[in-house]
């Protein structure tokens, strides 16, 4: 597992979590939890953007990581960085150039967002993107996903997450039943109240790599699955 990296600091919060709406058996969130980052500790992946706990790389990643597969992300998040080290020099570039700095990770609309994003956070926020879940949700181009991400991993918040990953993997195991598309307010319950206390950014990020390399989208790999005792969809496509 790689090495966490330094959280940046965060207003102190309370956790507000309330019950999902579906039941947990007894003890079942705590072995989920368990086995989850058991399993992380052994296989999770060593990805450059979990060496860092800036809030601006991790954007970075974020945004690259929509719509695009981790391995092409890799040698173009070094390159975006090496050329935009940080929000003012993203927000003082020309929007042309940025795009052609992306190129060619397609899905053009990213750039163009993120450089707003860096023009915003300059001038509202001398440059230092907060951590309020509410202002990180004000920018254009900041979804819920991308606010959970960074209150997560830059900050190490306790904040959920809810991903084409994260979807797959809680439906399968704690539903089963129904398309996961309009079950979205209920993923996002539990995705919070799933979340290990003081250990988001762990829990995250396990969870995803977790549907990206086992709990996958087509042909899961059910046999080496420590999930396989509570899973309700094990074994797949059998059910």
């Amino acid at each position: 597992m790689p090495t966490k990296p330094r959280a940046q600091k965060s207003s102190p919060r309370k956790k507000q979590t309330s019950a999902p709406t579906v039941p947990l058996a007894r003890g079942q969130k705590q072995r989920f939890q368990n086995r989850l980052l058991k399993w992380y500790k052994e296989y999770g992946r060593d990805l450059p953007w979990r060496k860092t706990s800036d809030p601006y790389h991790i954007l970075v990643s974020e945004v690259m990581l929509q719509q695009t597969q981790v391995d092409r992300v890799i040698p173009k998040y070094h390159e975006f960085l090496e050329r935009y080290p940080s929000f003012t020099e993203l927000a003082e570039a020309p929007v042309a150039e940025v795009k052609q700095t992306w190129y060619p990770l397609g899905y053009n609309i990213r750039p163009e967002r993120l450089h707003s994003i860096a023009r915003e956070t300059v001038s509202r926020y001398g440059g230092q993107l907060p951590n309020d879940a509410e202002e990180l949700l004000s920018f254009k181009g900041i979804g819920r996903y991308t606010a959970g991400a960074i209150r997560s991993f830059a900050f190490n918040e306790d904040a959920p997450i809810l991903d084409t990953n994260v979807i797959r993997v809680l439906h399968r195991v704690f539903i089963a039943e129904g398309d996961p598309k309009g079950q979205k307010a209920l993923l996002w319950e539990l995705s919070e109240a799933l979340i290990p206390r003081g250990k988001g950014y762990d829990f995250n990020q396990a969870i995803m790599d977790f549907g990206a390399t086992i709990c996958t989208a087509r042909n899961p790999y059910c046999l080496l699955c420590p999930m396989k005792p509570l899973c309700k969809t094990y074994p797949f496509g059998e059910k």
